[in-house]
């Protein structure tokens, strides 16, 4: 069963505007800190029913105290764990199902397996069945209620020191993860750094960019190597499909012209005239840094929505009991 993430809103991937250095005592900076609402599949005893309505009520929290979250980045999240204290069938005609759930959120950095803030509430619901008296017990929890503020607001602080306190390990396990050819999740690690750690955040951007190119020319010889195979096989338009995904910022790039060209020449030499195939190419006057940034940021949001959430471990001895 995939777990369920749950989008609160669309945030876009920290940019590169330059602001003033970080203050972890303002609300305007913190408010960059975007959650995801998750309910991992660990989070044993809750109905399936249910957990939608979980996660919409996490969405509620964090929209309703300022932030909002991406499926691009659901490194942090706010989790659920709920408790039945108690279950009881009422005396009435017909008996009804009363539950009294014990729900605690968790603000939590879901890489490092780190927590960053909590709060509980407790809730009762009734219904004609367990399931239904369940969702009756969720419908209860008040978004609004005082003690959420603080849960955030806290969450959102212990993130911010954690970058500043921890960017040098943020900066060796990238490094380690592209050594170990793990160049997506190493651009999702350094792009995860919020900008309000501004000096940690400066630090990842520039790092990203190196790890960028090595993972740029790494897929320039894959594509390369598809190419040829393709047009070993007389096979113009895989080969051109696999050109299409070179750009200039790779080293291979003056090889794949060459094909290309190759590939162009033999074609009229052969009388065909729909195979018309052009290289990318670059308007000069943009900033190439710029577009190496873009590039670096999307091969970590496609990272993220298909290798994030499930490389998360999410068997926490203190969290999650299987």
């Amino acid at each position: 069963m995939k777990k369920v993430i749950i989008v609160i809103l669309a945030v876009a991937w920290f940019g590169v505007n330059l602001y003033a250095q970080n203050s972890q005592g303002k609300t305007d900076d913190l408010g960059r800190i975007a959650l995801a609402a998750i309910v991992p599949e660990q989070a044993e005893g809750i109905p399936q029913s249910a957990r939608q309505l979980l996660a919409n009520k996490m969405e509620q929290i964090a929209v309703q105290n300022g932030i909002g979250a991406s499926a691009a980045n659901p490194r942090f999240c706010i989790v659920p764990v709920v408790n039945v204290l108690t279950k009881e069938i009422t005396p009435t005609a017909p008996p009804m199902q009363a539950l009294n759930l014990e729900v605690t959120f968790y603000i939590v950095d879901a890489a490092s397996q780190m927590i960053f803030s909590q709060t509980t509430t407790s809730v009762k619901g009734v219904g004609q069945t367990e399931d239904k008296a369940y969702m009756q017990a969720l419908k209860n929890i008040n978004v609004k209620a005082g003690q959420f503020k603080g849960f955030v607001e806290k969450g959102k602080e212990k993130i911010v020191e954690y970058y500043n306190s921890q960017c040098d390990v943020v900066l060796k396990g990238s490094q380690a993860l592209a050594g170990q050819k793990k160049y997506e999740e190493a651009l999702f690690v350094l792009l995860s750094v919020p900008d309000v750690c501004r000096e940690c955040f400066d630090k990842s951007m520039d790092l990203s960019i190196d790890i960028y190119k090595q993972y740029a020319n790494y897929k320039c010889t894959e594509y390369m190597a598809g190419a040829k195979a393709a047009w070993a096989n007389m096979n113009a338009d895989k080969a051109a499909e696999f050109l299409g995904k070179i750009t200039p910022d790779m080293e291979c790039y003056s090889q794949a012209v060459q094909l290309a060209d190759e590939i162009t020449q033999k074609q009229l030499a052969d009388g065909a005239n729909v195979w018309q195939f052009k290289m990318k190419q670059y308007d000069d006057s943009v900033e190439k840094e710029k577009l190496m940034i873009q590039a670096g940021k999307e091969v970590a949001v496609a990272w993220a929505y298909w290798g994030a959430a499930a490389h998360f471990n999410w068997d926490w001895n203190w969290l999650y009991k299987k």
